[in-house]
């Protein structure tokens, strides 16, 4: 009787144990949270470059040939081509005088309207693509992203698994505001008053050019732009090949800014007193925004880049606040 005794209280008290440490558990680790997107670095290996389009990202060779805004009509690039958000429509390409590429990459916004007939869907990256089942383009929708991907060619479905979030996501989904690290300095210009890594350089200039909408990435550093005086100057063609995207800022304080004009595109944010809307164009590695400042008559115009994991540029977004 006292060993049956013994044992009974033994395992009240590994009962009791047990429910205290999960209760505990449950009460340090909200079932609400909601984790922010995050960017597969992983699915960008050595002699790749990742190219953006709103949500959504993919990586190609280096070597390849990677068109903004372009019509898809192959170019004669021998490795491969990206098409990034041609312009909708039938094109007629001319005859081509070279051999084509191997591979050939559309990435663009869904076809409206949608078909309600998709494919059985496959998880890349842990992002749900449905194959479109009919027709003779290897297409694939992307309904989270707000993209579709057609691909074609030997290294077409290996491009297509290296979907995934872009940096852009990242920056403006929802979420707890990041802490700005104490090596990170502090910078006043225009009303705003923002924090940027240390190490990166601080330009100054007085011009301004329009030379959008198409602009792929920043420097790395920061350039503040009063925009006194407008520069003339022809836009340089945009190369052909991809663009490593980089982390930057730019500011500018009175003109629309380097990227065009302002295309609203999105929910506007209210950051220490300061409203921020973001633009739909560029739609690449670049998170252009309209600043709104207190006791100011014209808007300040931010430009932040967006690259890696996104979140050094999510860091900068949430950073200003009206200068004293």
């Amino acid at each position: 009787m006292r060993l049956r005794a013994f044992v009974l209280v033994v395992l009240a008290l590994v009962l009791a144990l047990f429910t205290s440490s999960q209760t505990f558990a449950t009460t340090t680790v909200p079932t609400t949270a909601k984790a922010l997107p995050a960017v597969a670095i992983s699915a960008t290996p050595a002699g790749r470059v990742p190219v953006a389009f709103g949500k959504a990202q993919i990586s190609v060779p280096a070597a390849w040939w990677v068109l903004y805004n372009s019509p898809p009509c192959r170019t004669g690039s021998p490795s491969g081509e990206v098409f990034v958000d041609p312009p909708p429509g039938v094109f007629h390409c001319p005859a081509e005088t070279a051999p084509g590429p191997n591979t050939t990459v559309s990435f663009e916004p869904p076809r409206s309207p949608l078909s309600a007939v998709l494919g059985y869907p496959e998880v890349i990256n842990g992002i749900s693509v449905f194959p479109y089942p009919a027709g003779p383009r290897r297409s694939y929708v992307v309904p989270s992203l707000g993209v579709e991907i057609t691909v074609d060619g030997p290294l077409g479905q290996r491009v297509l698994h290296t979907l995934t979030w872009s940096p852009r996501s990242v920056v403006l989904a929802n979420g707890p505001a990041p802490k700005v690290p104490l090596s990170w300095r502090s910078l006043m210009f225009a009303g705003l008053r923002f924090s940027v890594p240390a190490d990166w350089p601080v330009q100054h200039t007085t011009t301004w050019n329009l030379c959008g909408p198409v602009q792929i990435t920043l420097s790395e550093a920061v350039t503040l732009d009063t925009d006194k005086t407008f520069q003339a100057l022809p836009c340089p063609a945009p190369m052909p090949f991809p663009v490593i995207p980089s982390n930057g800022v730019r500011v500018d304080a009175d003109a629309q800014g380097p990227t065009g004009s302002f295309s609203p595109g999105g929910t506007c944010l209210h950051i220490g007193g300061l409203t921020a809307c973001p633009s739909r164009t560029p739609d690449y590695s670049i998170l252009f925004l309209r600043v709104t400042v207190p006791g100011r008559t014209k808007p300040v115009y931010v430009s932040i880049g967006l690259a890696g994991s996104g979140m050094v540029a999510r860091t900068i977004l949430y950073s200003p606040r009206e200068a004293p």
